[in-house]
């Protein structure tokens, strides 16, 4: 970055949708993106502090200050009310969604797209249009990986061809293991820019090469079976027609002939092949609609789906108690704890903690408590810790691991062919165990179980099929403590790692399955609400107001990627209606990066339109 400093521009929403390894890391509130930014910051600032020095450049500030202050502000006061009501700053590597670091979680998309802006602002300084088609091109070349994601996935586990399956894909969103839409949202956010791409090539192969991406995004988006992520997508692709004409209009003024006369640049073969790609795309869509069964379960349980989310978010608004909360919400992060604690029967399904200093057991220098609900038996889910594993055989596996309870509690061991949420083969053992106690306190007691059920079948060279471990409570106020946990084979070496939990909960990340309620509102505005308060809502709405109107009728309006830009800020308002977007750091990132990029354009910045028009993307 330091050597070529215009880089991140490409590279940081190319790396976006699948830098980030929780399954094998544990990490929860941090992840490998968050070191790719970082990266980039102290390069690209090293560069921008030895130009200063040397008075080679100095960036003009052009977005505006006050715009940006505000959103500045309400985001560092909404940090500090969660770190507060969650009883102050503790620093855990491994840290939950309850925890106080939940709260930096959520806060560091905006906090890290705040750094950025003076380097945003340093490259559209010196070629708003190429700035613009760097990073517009870096969101293409992600969208590309999670192409290549999803046919992974699919081939996988549900098949290629599989419709009827109920089984959505989240290809390499691994914050999807509580639920939740963060590939929606980084669909809607990313999809337009397909289109510019399309446009802005005019040469047949590499235009090939992203029809092909095209048809790869929809097959994605089709297989998410998300009604929120059909209505964000087509909705702007709808309306950008509109707003081509508004910047052709902009351009050309009241002189038709003049837009005839652009139009007649392109290339006879671009028309027909674009209108080819468009029969075969709603093809795509008949074929995955109507070839299967799942999603027409799923619209027709639209309805009800829709009174159970109303009766959701009047829940999540009822967090608010006073007049500080509704000015200043509850505190970023905040929103799972308090309602898992605050609204009845809508609890966590489970929990897990990590205990440093444990009290006499057999070896190992700390365990895990594994949590049951709290007063419901049946949430429709439960809460697991899981692990990713290698195996080497199809089945003949044994779990060996070291319990205490204090009541009678039931565990279920699963080692499953899973990629985050839906099973496609699994063995389990279910242990039900009996307290057993010296001087009236419970002990440690070792048990091993044989793993039994369907057959695991091989990892294929190209089509690795993940595999998971996992453990879990499902006792109502149930509890137990665990340690020293080994998955076998035929040999004694442990399949698992950090099965002593001497390393926290390092490799080790808690799923839910099948209920998500507490972890997200479904609901950008009522979550800003919630979280930040009228203020934060406010601030967030004239960010993205401002940067519309830049856009669509404002300075930018000309700029070659503009409408797309407009369409994918667009995109994720119209997914929020029905989805969470700021519970997503990589995601909500980008999506400040975006209206930033739209707010630091300069008036004068248009002379290389036509030249960014003709830009030819490479993938």
């Amino acid at each position: 970055m330091g050597w070529q400093p215009r880089l991140w521009l490409w590279l940081v929403p190319a790396c976006l949708p699948w830098l980030n390894f929780s399954p094998w890391t544990g990490w929860i509130v941090f992840e490998e993106f968050d070191l790719l930014l970082l990266a980039a910051l102290a390069g690209a600032y090293a560069r921008m502090a030895w130009e200063s020095q040397k008075d080679a450049y100095r960036p003009a500030t052009t977005a505006p200050k006050l715009l940006i202050g505000m959103l500045a502000v309400s985001g560092l006061w909404a940090l500090q009310r969660g770190l507060l009501d969650a009883g102050g700053f503790q620093f855990d590597w491994f840290a939950s969604y309850s925890d106080a670091l939940n709260s930096w979680r959520v806060f560091k998309s905006l906090g890290f797209a705040l750094l950025f802006i003076p380097l945003l602002q340093r490259e559209v300084s010196r070629n708003t249009t190429g700035a613009a088609g760097d990073m517009a091109a870096g969101i293409v070349s992600g969208l590309a990986c999670l192409v290549l994601a999803t046919f992974w996935e699919r081939m996988a586990f549900p098949g290629l061809l599989d419709f009827s399956a109920p089984y959505r894909t989240v290809a390499l969103f691994w914050e999807m293991h509580v639920g939740g839409a963060a590939i929606d949202a980084y669909l809607a956010l990313t999809v337009p820019f397909v289109v510019w791409a399309l446009s802005a090539t005019l040469r047949p192969l590499p235009w090939a090469a992203l029809a092909l991406l095209a048809l790869g995004v929809g097959y994605t988006c089709l297989t998410t079976f998300s009604r929120g992520v059909y209505l964000a997508v087509l909705g702007p692709l709808i309306l950008l027609p509109f707003l081509l004409w508004l910047q052709k209009h902009a351009r050309h003024g009241t002189d038709p002939w003049r837009s005839l006369r652009h139009q007649a640049t392109l290339p006879s073969w671009w028309t027909k092949a674009s209108v080819a790609l468009g029969v075969v795309l709603m093809l795509e869509v008949v074929v995955v609609l109507q070839s299967g069964s799942f999603m027409s379960k799923r619209l027709a349980s639209t309805e009800q789906d829709l009174s159970s989310r109303v009766e959701h978010w009047k829940n999540g608004v009822g967090m608010l108690k006073g007049s500080s909360d509704w000015l200043l919400g509850i505190g970023l992060g905040r929103l799972p704890a308090n309602y898992a604690a605050q609204v009845p029967n809508e609890e966590f399904p489970g929990d897990a903690l990590w205990h440093p200093e444990p009290l006499p057991k057999p070896q190992g220098q700390g365990f895990v408590t594994l949590l049951g609900p709290k007063t419901r038996q049946s949430l429709g889910g439960v809460l697991e810790l899981t692990q990713r594993v290698s195996l080497s055989k199809p089945s003949g596996y044994r779990a060996r691991l070291d319990v205490r309870v204090k009541h009678n509690t039931r565990i279920e061991l699963y080692l499953c062919e899973r990629h985050l949420l839906y099973d496609r083969a699994c063995q389990a053992a279910f242990l039900r165990v009996k307290p057993v106690t010296s001087a009236g306190h419970p002990v440690w007691q070792s048990l091993t179980v044989t793993m039994e059920g369907d057959e695991l079948g091989p990892d294929s060279r190209w089509v690795p099929r993940l595999k998971m471990f996992s453990m879990s409570v499902i006792d109502a106020g149930g509890s137990a403590d665990i340690d020293n946990v080994a998955l076998m084979g035929d040999q004694p070496q442990n399949l698992l790692s950090n099965g002593d939990f001497s390393a926290g909960l390092a490799h080790w990340l808690p799923a839910a399955q099948s209920y998500f309620l507490p972890w997200h509102l479904d609901n950008l505005f009522l979550e800003l609400l919630v979280e930040r308060g009228v203020l934060g809502l406010l601030a967030c709405l004239l960010l993205v107001m401002t940067a519309l109107w830049h856009l669509a009728l404002g300075r930018a309006r000309l700029q070659p990627t503009a409408p797309y830009l407009a369409a994918s800020i667009i995109g994720v308002l119209l997914v929020g209606l029905v989805s969470s977007v700021m519970d997503v750091p990589r995601v909500a990132f980008l999506f400040f990066l975006l209206n930033f990029m739209a707010l630091a354009v300069r008036p004068n910045d248009t002379d290389h339109v036509a030249k960014g028009h003709e830009r030819v993307v490479l993938l």
